[in-house]
C-alpha cells in the first residue's frame, strides 16, 4: 500500500529510494484514477459529463506534478550516479518512462473529456539490456597479452664468422708484401748466390659510424610500461643487424663498411673452363675451392649460400634423364657440407651468388661494442621527448694478399662457364 511522504522525509532518502518512491506514486494514483474512469463510466446525466471534466482536470493537472516530481528525482540520481555516489547497478531504469507517459497519455486524456474513456495508466518497468544496445565502449575488457608480436627478422650470419679486435685509433694499418724480384738458379762451388729482393707498401682502413636512433614521447614511455624495454632490444637488433649486412653488402665507399664480396676474387674456371659434362652447382663450388688452393690459402674454407640455393642442391638430379641425387650434399644434424666444406645458409645473399673462402682472413675491428644510450637532444627538454640512440664504430678489412682466400660468382654464369662446348 502506498504512503505519502513528506518532504522532510524525502529528503532522507537515498537516490534509489527516492526514485522507487515516485515511481510507485505514479502506480498508485494511476490506479486510482482507472477506478474513478471506471465509476464515471456509469453516471450519464448532463450534470455528471461537467463533473467528469473536471474530475479528469483535476487529474491530470495532479498526474503532471507527480511526472514533474519523478523527473525531478530522475535529475537527483543522474546527479549522484555522476558524484559517485551511487553505483549504476542500483539505479533503476527510469528513462523512456516518465517522459514517454507524458506523450502518450497526453491524447487519452483528451479523448476522456470528449466521449467514452476506457484507457490504462501503466508506468513500465526496466527493458532488455544487450550488449549491442547497452554499452558504450568496450565492455567487458578484452584480454591482452603481454608484449608485441614483432616482425621476424633475418638472423645475423656474417658478422660472427670473422675475428675481432678493439682499437683505441680511427685507422688500421698493415704491411704488405708487393712485387717480388729474382730467382733461385743455383749456385756452382764458389760461385754467387742468387739476389732476391722484394717491396712493401702499407694499406689502411678508417673506422666507420652507423648510428641509429628512436625519438619518442615521455607519455609513451610512462604509460606503455613495457616500451623503452622494447625499444631498446628492437634498436640494438636493427643497429646489429645493419652491422652484419654491411661486413656482406658494404661497398667500402663514404660511411659504408668495405663488406666481404667488395674483397673477393672472382670466379675464374682455369683449366676446367668448358671441361664439365652437365655441369651444376656443386661442380662450381668444388672448382671455386680449387682456385683459392691454387692461390696457396691452406685454411678451412666455407661456403655461404642463400636458403633457395641450399634447397636446389639438396634436389639436384645426376642429370635430365639420370634422376638420382647427387650425393655429394653431407648432413650432419643441421649442418650441410660438400667435401668437408661447411654450407653457410644466409638469405641476406643474393639468391644464385655464392661465397666460399677462408673466413679467418677477414678482420673485423672494432672501436668498441655496439652502446646504446638514452638521452636528450635538440627540443627534447621543451617538447616532452626523449632520443634513444644506438651506434657502432668499426670496419671489416682484408689484408692485401689474402684477399684471394675468397672467391664470389653467380652459379648460372659459373656453370656455363664450366660446361663442354
Amino acid at each position: 500500500m502506498f504512503v505519502e511522504k513528506s518532504n522532510e522525509e524525502l529528503a532522507q532518502l537515498d537516490a534509489k529510494e527516492l526514485q522507487g518512491y515516485f515511481v510507485a506514486k505514479l502506480k498508485n494514483e494511476s490506479e486510482a484514477m482507472e477506478l474513478r474512469v471506471k465509476k464515471l463510466e456509469t453516471e450519464v446525466n448532463p450534470a455528471s459529463v461537467v463533473a467528469l471534466e473536471n474530475e479528469v482536470k483535476a487529474i491530470k493537472d495532479n498526474q503532471i506534478k507527480s511526472l514533474n516530481s519523478a523527473l525531478e528525482a530522475q535529475g537527483v540520481v543522474l546527479k549522484k550516479l555522476e558524484e559517485g555516489k551511487v553505483s549504476g547497478a542500483n539505479m533503476l531504469e527510469a528513462e523512456g518512462t516518465v517522459k514517454s507517459a507524458l506523450v502518450k497519455y497526453a491524447n487519452d486524456f483528451k479523448s476522456a473529456k470528449e466521449g467514452r474513456h476506457s484507457f490504462k495508466f501503466e508506468v513500465k518497468a526496466v527493458g532488455d539490456m544487450m550488449l549491442g544496445t547497452n554499452i558504450t565502449g568496450q565492455i567487458p575488457q578484452a584480454d591482452r597479452i603481454e608484449g608485441v608480436n614483432d616482425i621476424a627478422l633475418r638472423e645475423a650470419k656474417t658478422y660472427s664468422l670473422f675475428p675481432k679486435f678493439i682499437t683505441q685509433g680511427n685507422t688500421v694499418e698493415w704491411v704488405f708484401e708487393t712485387s717480388p724480384e729474382g730467382a733461385i738458379d743455383g749456385t756452382s762451388e764458389g760461385g754467387a748466390s742468387d739476389q732476391l729482393d722484394t717491396n712493401f707498401e702499407v694499406s689502411s682502413v678508417s673506422l666507420v659510424k652507423r648510428l641509429a636512433h628512436y625519438k619518442v614521447s615521455v607519455e609513451m614511455l610512462d604509460d606503455v610500461s613495457f616500451m623503452e624495454g622494447w625499444l631498446r632490444n628492437k634498436l640494438i637488433v636493427r643497429l646489429f643487424l645493419d652491422v652484419d649486412n654491411q661486413c656482406l653488402n658494404g661497398s667500402g665507399t663514404g660511411n659504408n663498411l668495405g663488406g666481404i664480396l667488395s674483397k673477393a676474387t672472382a670466379f675464374a674456371a682455369g683449366s676446367f673452363a668448358n671441361a664439365i659434362d652437365n655441369a651444376n652447382e656443386v661442380d662450381a663450388l668444388v672448382v671455386a675451392s680449387n682456385q683459392i688452393r691454387l692461390a696457396h690459402h691452406r685454411g678451412a674454407l666455407r661456403i655461404m649460400m642463400h636458403p633457395s640455393d641450399i634447397t636446389k642442391l639438396k634436389v639436384e638430379k645426376l642429370s635430365a634423364t639420370d634422376k638420382r641425387y647427387v650425393e655429394r650434399l653431407a648432413m650432419a644434424g643441421d649442418s650441410l657440407s660438400i667435401d668437408g666444406m661447411p654450407i653457410v645458409e644466409n638469405v641476406n645473399l643474393t639468391a644464385g651468388d655464392f661465397l666460399i673462402g677462408d673466413f679467418a682472413k677477414a678482420t673485423i675491428v672494432e672501436k668498441r661494442g655496439l652502446e646504446l644510450e638514452l638521452g636528450l637532444d635538440g627540443n627534447d627538454f621543451i617538447q616532452g621527448m626523449r632520443t634513444i640512440q644506438a651506434d657502432w664504430r668499426g670496419q671489416l678489412f682484408v689484408q692485401d694478399n689474402d684477399t684471394t682466400a675468397f672467391v664470389t660468382g653467380t652459379f648460372a654464369t659459373v656453370k656455363a662457364a664450366l660446361e663442354t662446348a
